[in-house]
């Protein structure tokens, strides 16, 4: 499985990357834009992949991904630490140690071996997700993806600006391709819209008309609506989306029995 961190703007300071073990480095490489490879490899000696100059933003990125890395593929976001669950209390954590996040990584790489898209939980609300996985639900920040399943069904990362992981995720489900969630780790960020990344083109008309092209493209899995935030995008309220996960892969399930069925009466 090859590990890949796209970034941008970040390249004095690589979270992920600091709290990744020399054994999961060994396999990982930052994907940069051509305007930032001089810095990364000259002055940093990172090992990394530099996409074509067209390429600028989050979406296309991993798009280029898709389309050139074929077969198990573990995506990271580049500000992330990382905890384990505490056996003797659920609802807790403690930090990762470097054979957690070892353990971590291989879950995923076997996962994907039957599951097309797996992820691992988010720190927010994990302390309630205390079954071992969670199906069919948002994945965010860390996604494994077998790409060939993905290229084969034209799935794509570049429709929309913003929240392209929302819509490949939804693209799969309606297709009937379940995913997981791993919940004995959890991952958490500095905040939505730090310096670096999408920070730099994503803007509040921006989220908006993402949001409504996602209602666009998979309606009625999800609703635009107004969500007011303490934290991310520094506070007060923006565009943002509900979506029904677990309603779009019964949807996806539906229309592949009703396709067998056609198959069978046809032969």
């Amino acid at each position: 499985m090859q590990i890949l961190i796209p970034t941008y703007g970040r390249k004095a300071k690589q979270t992920t990357w600091d709290n990744l073990p020399p054994s999961v480095r060994e396999r990982t490489k930052f994907v940069v834009q051509g305007k930032e490879w001089d810095e990364y490899w000259c002055r940093t000696q990172y090992p990394v992949v530099v996409l074509p100059e067209w390429i600028t933003t989050v979406g296309p990125t991993r798009q280029w991904i898709i389309d050139n890395f074929m077969g198990k593929v573990l995506l990271l976001d580049d500000d992330l630490v990382f905890a384990t669950r505490r056996q003797e209390d659920l609802g807790k954590f403690k930090p990762s140690t470097p054979e957690d996040i070892e353990e971590m990584v291989d879950t995923i790489e076997v996962t994907l071996d039957s599951i097309p898209v797996v992820g691992v939980c988010a720190r927010e609300g994990g302390n309630r997700q205390t079954e071992y996985w969670s199906d069919n639900t948002r994945i965010t920040r860390v996604t494994g993806l077998d790409t060939r399943i993905l290229s084969h069904n034209d799935v794509r990362y570049d429709r929309t600006p913003v929240m392209e992981d929302f819509d490949m995720l939804l693209q799969m489900l309606k297709l009937g391709y379940p995913n997981v969630s791993l919940n004995n780790w959890v991952h958490n960020q500095g905040g939505s819209n730090t310096k670096g990344g999408c920070s730099t083109y994503r803007t509040p008309e921006i989220q908006t008309e993402a949001a409504n092209k996602l209602h666009e493209l998979h309606e009625p899995f999800v609703k635009v609506v107004k969500k007011t935030t303490k934290a991310a995008w520094g506070g007060g309220e923006r565009t943002d989306v509900n979506v029904q996960w677990k309603r779009a892969f019964k949807f996806g399930q539906a229309n592949l029995l009703d396709q067998r069925a056609i198959l069978s009466k046809a032969q």
